[in-house]
């Protein structure tokens, strides 16, 4: 895969030398000064120009043009990034430069998660990614490719990616919209900014969605199963009570009920081998599992200008309340109507599993930041320090006929544990201007982690053969050091180039519902942190002011005590995690955009590409399905051949107040496997999107259709059932402001 890697370099960089004639599509007064994107990936507010290193911002235009509504949707929008799919979409998963193969169900994620600034990664139902009330009423998205640890903590260990939201301001205003999809999808939503004083300001707004029709259906009846209900509310106040100091407060509510996993996965054959879903989206099951997921949030941020230096305080927290339940287990094991007896004095029945799993969850944090103030010094420094808490408690419970063997018996067992985490940190960097045009800068952070885990499980029925495991209790804490240098070059306006050395860390844990049908089950529980170096060089150019922009990158990652998810055993339905020797990845990755006038009008274009591979390093081995096997030299999950993105948008003015517009916008994928054991490749698309619309001074409607070519392709297998993306849709959007 290395000659396929050098063989792609000169293609990316003949694609893109006609297209660095691009615009920046940031178009929010917060998220451009002078046609410059304004980003927060040091934790200070600078230029994309300014940071040495990848960084990639999706603004709100380009959120509402370009049909971005989920996480998938974003990580399709970037280079080197790709979607974990863990069956439902609270599962979901951010993968940066070829991490995160590595995760299960409650595992740590190996991109750091944030909102606003305010850590939000945790748990198992949400965490890994953003939910539907995340990517509301949005200014941009950041996302920051490569180890963050230095400056972002716990769980950078690909990258970092940090939602930022619309702020009150001292204007009164209020937005609205209205959509509808084929799939009986109804969508509303409205803000309204008010100022309070001429210091204070309050901005609410909040959103319900509901899906009624789908692309699931139940054989029995035809009816849809893969309906869902959502609703989010945000209230956020600032005030300014002097001129250097500024106080916001913020809260949120979250309330979601989606398809749980045997729903959207398709199980192809019974295990006697015998066809068991008639299709991909047709479901031989006879009961139907959803997830519940409501949420309260709190943020507080504070910041004070000193003169000498500027302060932030951050504080947050988040309540969770999560479950699954009505899980038609046995379809997701392949039993569905299969027959057994069980003892041989019972009359014949059907194997009928339920599975139910609860959690109580709950993290709170606070980050303090003190920043040299900016103005052009050549000297520049940060300080900070930061603690996070939080809990996960979680009840996974079987019940119903198991039969036989009695590795499917023992799937009657009620396994409760708690995991208990908590972290501080010291944090800082310092960059110093060597010469006009060099710029060296060091970060560093030491971290240490603390969990504690209690695990317990007993029998739920008489036949059950599970093995009681009762007062299991675990402690581990670990320390890093994770220090980042990077040296800028700038040889021109908006121009550089730059070379980075970066560590990241991702903490180790707890693997739960541990199978007892192998030898040394007791000795998987624990499972370590893994670590990770990276050595990155690239360019930045800016053109005509700022208007087009040409960012490249080549890097190199070598990750320690990897951690690699694997089935234990064929007959348990929790996966785990193991670590490796290690694994190194490579990549290129080129992103560029600009602006043509055509025709009278404007045609704003991105394009973004990138190629990665990597492979296992010798002596790194897995149990799969309780058999110790050498991986050896296989190439890392998650890496692509190729990834690509083209987006176009093309105003033109109607006259009387009126513009027209049409956006499309083009990804592909290729090349890669699933897993670790590279039994299963990844499955090669290319989807196509598009809007057209016209707007008015205040308001806007469009009509759009995601994957319009209908390509069907499996995203992910777990455990022999496959879940597939969404076929085509198509929908209109009617919105206002004022």
């Amino acid at each position: 895969m290395r000659n396929v890697l050098l063989a792609t370099l000169p293609i990316f960089f003949a694609l893109a030398a006609p297209s660095y004639a691009q615009t920046t599509t940031a178009t929010d007064e917060e998220a451009v000064v002078d046609d410059e994107i304004i980003v927060t990936a040091r934790r200070r507010e600078e230029t994309l120009f300014e940071v040495p290193g990848a960084v990639s911002s999706i603004s709100a235009a380009d959120q509402q043009n370009f049909v971005i509504e989920s996480t998938s949707d974003i990580l399709r929008q970037l280079p080197s990034a790709a979607l974990v799919n863990g069956g439902p979409a609270y599962t979901n998963e951010i993968s940066l430069r070829g991490q995160g193969g590595g995760r299960v169900g409650f595992s740590e994620s190996a991109v750091g998660v944030y909102r606003d600034g305010h850590y939000i990664a945790g748990g198992g139902f949400g965490g890994r990614g953003f939910n539907a009330l995340d990517l509301f009423d949005l200014q941009r998205i950041e996302v920051m490719r490569g180890p963050q640890g230095a400056l972002y903590g716990r769980n950078a260990v690909g990258g970092a990616v940090n939602a930022v939201s619309q702020r009150p301001d001292d204007e009164f205003g209020f937005s609205g919209s209205i959509g509808y999809n084929d799939l009986e999808r109804t969508e509303l939503e409205a803000i309204i900014n008010l100022p309070i004083t001429a210091d204070a300001a309050l901005r609410v707004g909040g959103f319900w969605q509901e899906q009624q029709d789908g692309f699931v259906t139940l054989a029995s009846t035809g009816e849809a199963i893969d309906t869902e209900e959502t609703a989010g509310a945000r209230a956020m106040f600032e005030v300014t009570p002097t001129n250097a100091t500024t106080i916001r407060l913020t809260y949120e509510y979250y309330d979601n009920r989606a398809p749980s996993f045997a729903i959207n996965g398709y199980r192809q054959f019974r295990n006697n081998l015998t066809a068991l879903d008639p299709d991909p989206f047709v479901r031989d099951m006879n009961r139907v599992g959803y997830a519940n997921i409501l949420e309260n949030s709190g943020y507080l941020d504070i910041e004070h200008d000193f003169g000498w230096a500027t302060f932030q305080l951050r504080g947050s927290f988040k309540l969770r309340d999560a479950s699954r339940t009505n899980d038609d287990l046995d379809h997701y094991l392949g039993f569905q109507g299969i027959t057994s007896i069980f003892p041989p004095a019972t009359p014949a029945q059907p194997i009928d599993l339920v599975s139910n799993q609860f959690e109580d969850f709950h993290r709170s944090g606070v980050i303090g930041v003190l920043t040299s103030p900016g103005g052009g010094e050549r000297f520049s420094w940060l300080i900070g320090a930061e603690f996070q808490e939080n809990s996960s408690a979680i009840d996974l419970s079987t019940t119903g006929f198991a039969g036989s063997p009695a590795g499917l018996r023992a799937q009657l067992r009620t396994d409760e544990s708690v995991e208990d985490l908590n972290s501080v940190a010291l944090f800082g960097a310092i960059e110093y201007d060597l010469t006009e045009q060099w710029a060296f800068g060091l970060e560093a952070r030491v971290q240490t982690d603390e969990k504690t885990f209690a695990f317990d499980r007993r029998r739920n029925q008489t036949e059950s053969t599970a093995v009681e495991i009762l007062g299991v209790r675990l402690e581990e804490s670990w320390t890093r050091v994770l220090p980042t240098a990077t040296l800028r070059y700038s040889f021109a306006d908006n121009s550089s180039l730059y070379a980075r050395i970066a560590t990241g860390y991702r903490p180790g844990g707890f693997n739960v519902g541990i199978p007892t049908d192998i030898p040394g089950a007791g000795n998987l529980i624990p499972y370590d942190p893994e670590t990770a170096t990276s050595y990155e060089g690239g360019f930045k150019l800016g053109f005509m002011d700022g208007r087009f922009y040409l960012e490249g990158a080549a890097y190199f990652t070598e990750t320690e005590d990897v951690q690699i998810v694997t089935a234990a055993s064929t007959t348990n339905t929790n996966f785990i995690l193991q670590n490796g020797v290690g694994a190194e990845v490579w990549g290129v990755e080129l992103e560029a955009r600009g602006s043509f006038d055509i025709a009278g009008g404007t045609l704003n274009a991105s394009v973004g590409m990138s190629s990665n591979d990597g492979e296992f390093q010798d002596g790194t081995s897995v149990i799969l399905a309780g058999v110790l096997t050498d991986i050896s030299g296989n190439r890392v999950n998650r890496t692509r051949d190729f990834i690509g993105t083209l987006n176009l948008l093309y105003r033109h003015g109607l006259g009387a107040g009126l513009e027209g517009f049409v956006a499309t916008s083009y990804q592909t994928q290729i090349g890669g496997f699933e897993n670790a054991e590279n039994s299963r490749e990844f499955a090669e698309f290319s989807l196509f999107d598009a809007r057209v619309g016209l707007e008015g001074d205040n308001w806007r409607f469009s009509i759009y259709g995601k994957n319009l070519g209908d390509e069907i392709y499996p995203v992910q297998t777990i455990a022999n059932n496959v879940y597939f993306n969404e076929p085509r849709t198509y929908g209109a959007e009617l919105s206002f402001s004022y």
